[in-house]
């Protein structure tokens, strides 16, 4: 295959010149074929790279950069190698492995071959990857007006693929790279300059692609491929037929993976299409927002959904719930057997516990699984799939006594009585030590471990023979570093000497001699401990590969596994969050009693968060639609919004949800327009960002869908931004008619009315210069933004505050004037002063505020001085000094 890599933040360094030696003439050769990877040179103990590879390679993993007389150079411990190579996959770059296959000999050049070619996206090393996340390796290929995308775990056989219109590359593309977020992306040459495609992978940074010739990506050779490796005639029973635009790529990817790995992948034996009608769409901008997987503070799953509800105890599990999350349903049927596996778990304690303590001694399955396919599996992977076999036979045996489903294990037991009757229960993981294969499994290799062991019985036991059959009593057998075994006969005895004797040496006082089966002996000996590492592994070989045939079975239990996990893990969290099954049908009622953000709650001392109702309705019979709310900044109105998002997403996944009560009509999508950000390295300002946003939502929402906003139009004038809030409320409500919730501070919008519109707010009790935020929503306007109040909780100094106060009664009383000019103030500089006490009641508590502002500090910006600072801040804050 013709192809060109291009890796973004990896900068090409100038070449050097390479000496006329035989070893780098071997370099060389090796390099014009893997052009494209840094390449591993395995020379003695250390992996040496040259030239381009050493300059940028030392420079990257901060290597001492060397010289072999002029060419540059660089090496690294071959023991080491895969810690280097992990932080390389990380930047993005593929690695060849070169290595020596054939022992030095001093004579000639020792024979080299790369035996593996490691890439951010067919990694499978454990070392290179990340446990609770898949890692994929993604390919996208267009032709004509379809678009074909799909995505593949090697580790895990997890085989994706979808396809939309390029008319919708836009959206769709975003929204897949979002969900599957590749490690590795593979496009053709023809998307090197497609605008929207580059844009889309600008965004991921993470992404390293692969660009190659559109030739590579042939319909016909691809779906032969896919056939091959499914072992089917056609793809009829995967919904695919040659024409369609899923087939290209993933055929592709098959070919890229064994190219890569250099070994078959006989666990991959089946794909899954899917459609965007099967889940609950999101965009990556809500999706981010909503902090399902991830937060938007660091991109890691703290303060997450996913952290929250992640109480699974496998890899497996994990990987399967974020899935879940990432893919909320649609089908209501396939939503409630979930639910109903869920309820299993949560009314039976017993079964949640034992379920709990038998999944924390399963390894990763899925993983082995692959491993052991792939031929990359050693004896340690064996043994920890035995172990965990075991612990779900017990788990299975007690799910089925307890009417949860029926099991097949009898191959089960199989595999893991092959395992525990063939393999070391505590093995090593190479052969040069013979504890792999356990004693007694092969008749050969117990005899060469007997002649290693027992050299010394051996010996005196021929002896013991010679004497009895030749009758020399003094015959003894002795060894010395020149000649050595040896029958040491006297002179007296020679005469006695058998004809199978043979001559070695005469001595004065006595002969040496030699037998056949002396000599057979010592070559025995001689060749047990080479003898004993290549039956070893040859015999390992074929255990694991009458394992690797039932890779099959062993994925769909590894599946198994990880559904019990995940709905046992929801039901865990259910009976310790005192979260309800939700009623989940397709109807247009989204109605919650006692709503809490799960997140939020979780991370709040036990009791301190305010639970709300909502109910909205799309059903068209007069019921309210869209929910504008109104209410002060730090009132709890975005926590509102996202939290109600958040239940409808938690109950399409099959999951209970926190509240007292929950009627979720499924909804098709779900929008979330929240926040402020700007993308300045594309020209694009906050407000810009904000109207694309919006635009997007307008564009797409349906009547099923879910949208909810905040503060549309704030990021211009009063006038043009009220007038765009009060024209998007409008268009939802008569165009698109869907539920929505729309949060603003443009209390003129409550003047609209409209039958599917209800006005409601955050209740602020009032007392006298004291407000206090209840937290708790209820039907009406707000009076009141209540800017002043937060902005002197924030800790603005007071001058500022009162004259704060004071401009804001001059524009009251002139409001209905139609001007209004006030005097610019001659205010004392006075400095924020640290200390300020404020004695006004918030939303949150000092503690609450002191924990935000710990986890917003940047400490890496922050000087040793002002980390004082800010520690004596939270000092008085806490103290109340």
């Amino acid at each position: 295959m013709g192809k060109d890599s291009v890796v973004a933040g990896c900068v090409p360094s100038k070449s050097g010149s390479m000496e006329d030696t035989p070893l780098m003439r071997q370099y060389q050769e090796m390099k014009e074929t893997y052009k494209d990877e840094v390449l591993f040179f395995r020379v003695g103990d250390f992996y040496e790279m040259f030239n381009d590879d050493a300059v940028e390679i030392s420079r990257l993993l901060n290597l001492t950069l060397t010289h072999r007389g002029s060419q540059p150079m660089c090496g690294i411990p071959y023991h080491a190698s895969k810690r280097y190579i992990a932080r390389l996959l990380r930047c993005g770059k593929r690695v060849a492995v070169c290595e020596q296959v054939s022992e030095p000999t001093g004579k000639g050049l020792t024979e080299r071959k790369v035996v593996e070619v490691i890439t951010p996206g067919t990694a499978v090393d454990g070392d290179y990857i990340e446990g609770v996340a898949n890692n994929f390796l993604a390919c996208l290929f267009v032709r004509g007006q379809s678009a074909g995308f799909a995505f593949v775990d090697v580790t895990t056989a997890d085989f994706f693929a979808t396809s939309w219109s390029v008319s919708d590359m836009e959206e769709s593309f975003s929204k897949e790279l979002g969900r599957a977020h590749p490690r590795e992306l593979i496009l053709p040459e023809s998307l090197r300059r497609n605008d929207t495609v580059q844009r889309l992978i600008s965004l991921d940074g993470g992404i390293a692609c692969s660009y190659y010739p559109d030739w590579n990506f042939d319909a016909e050779k691809s779906f032969g491929r896919l056939c091959a490796q499914f072992g089917t005639k056609n793809l009829k029973s995967f919904s695919l037929s040659e024409l369609s635009p899923e087939v290209p790529p993933a055929g592709f990817l098959l070919d890229y993976v064994q190219k890569m790995t250099i070994t078959a992948t006989p666990h991959i034996n089946s794909i899954k299409v899917y459609k965007d009608s099967q889940f609950v769409m999101m965009d990556d901008s809500s999706r981010r927002n909503l902090e399902i997987v991830a937060n938007l503070r660091d991109g890691s799953a703290q303060f997450s959904l996913l952290e929250v509800i992640a109480r699974t105890r496998t890899a497996m599990g994990r990987r399967l719930l974020r899935s879940w999350l990432l893919y909320p349903l649609r089908s209501v049927g396939d939503i409630k057997m979930r639910q109903d596996d869920v309820s299993f778990f949560f009314g039976n304690g017993g079964m949640r516990d034992d379920a709990e303590s038998l999944l924390s001694s399963i390894l990763d399955v899925e993983r082995l699984a692959g491993r052991i396919a792939m031929e990359r599996a050693h004896a340690k992977d064996l043994q920890a799939l035995r172990a965990s076999l075991d612990a779900w036979i017990r788990m299975a045996e007690k799910l089925s006594a307890a009417g949860f489903g029926t099991f097949e294990l009898e191959k089960a037991r199989e595999i893991s009585a092959l395992i525990s009757s063939s393999i070391e229960e505590d093995p090593s993981t190479t052969f040069g030590d013979g504890r792999v294969v356990k004693a007694g499994w092969s008749s050969e290799l117990d005899g060469y471990r007997d002649m290693q062991e027992n050299a010394g019985r051996i010996l005196e036991e021929y002896a013991a023979e010679e004497q009895r059959l030749t009758g020399i009593q003094n015959l003894r057998i002795k060894v010395n570093s020149i000649s050595g075994y040896y029958i040491e006969i006297t002179r007296g005895k020679v005469s006695q000497v058998p004809p199978h004797f043979i001559m070695r040496r005469s001595l004065t006082n006595s002969d040496r001699f030699t037998t056949p089966r002396l000599q057979e002996i010592e070559r025995q000996m001689n060749e047990a401990a080479s003898r004993i590492v290549e039956t070893e592994r040859a015999l390992f070989a074929e255990i694991r590969a009458k394992i690797a045939a039932e890779s099959s079975y062993i994925l769909s239990v590894a599946h198994k596994i990880a559904y019990v996990d995940v709905v046992s893990a929801l039901a865990s969290s259910a009976v310790l969050n005192r979260w309800v099954r939700p009623v989940v049908d397709d109807g247009d009622v989204f109605r919650v009693v006692g709503g809490r953000h799960p997140v939020v709650e979780a991370h709040l001392p036990s009791g301190e968060f305010v639970p709300n109702d909502i109910v909205v309705s799309s059903a068209g019979d007069g019921s309210a639609s869209f929910g504008l709310i109104t209410g002060p900044n730090m009132a709890g109105k975005s926590t509102y919004l996202r939290q109600n998002a958040l239940l409808a997403l938690m109950a399409q996944i099959g999951s209970y949800v926190p509240a007292e009560e929950a009627h979720v009509g499924v909804v098709d999508r779900i929008f979330c327009r929240v926040g402020a950000s700007d993308n300045l390295a594309r020209g694009e300002s906050t407000f810009l960002v904000e109207m694309t946003e919006t635009a997007y939502i307008l564009r797409g929402a349906t009547r099923k869908s879910l949208v909810i906003m905040d503060e549309v139009g704030r990021g211009t004038s009063t006038e043009d931004g009220l007038s765009i809030a009060w024209a998007v409320s409008e268009y939802l409500l008569n165009t698109i008619q869907c539920k929505t919730l729309f949060a603003t501070h443009y209390h003129e919008l409550t003047r609209m009315v409209h039958p599917s519109l209800k006005l409601m707010c955050m209740d602020v009790l009032e007392d006298g210069d004291k407000v206090v935020f209840l937290r708790k929503m209820k039907e009406g306007a707000s009076e009141n933004s209540y800017g002043i109040h937060v902005a002197s909780l924030a800790g603005i100094p007071q001058t500022v505050i009162k004259r704060a106060s004071e401009i804001l009664s001059s524009l009251q009383d002139s409001a209905g004037s139609g001007s209004c000019r006030i005097e610019t103030s001659t205010v004392p500089d006075v400095p924020p002063n640290p200390r300020l006490s404020v004695t006004m009641p918030g939303l949150f508590s000092d503690e609450e505020i002191v924990l935000e502002e710990i986890l917003s500090v940047d400490t890496d910006e922050i000087t040793p001085k002002q980390a004082l600072q800010i520690i004596e801040r939270w000092k008085s804050a806490l103290s109340g000094t």
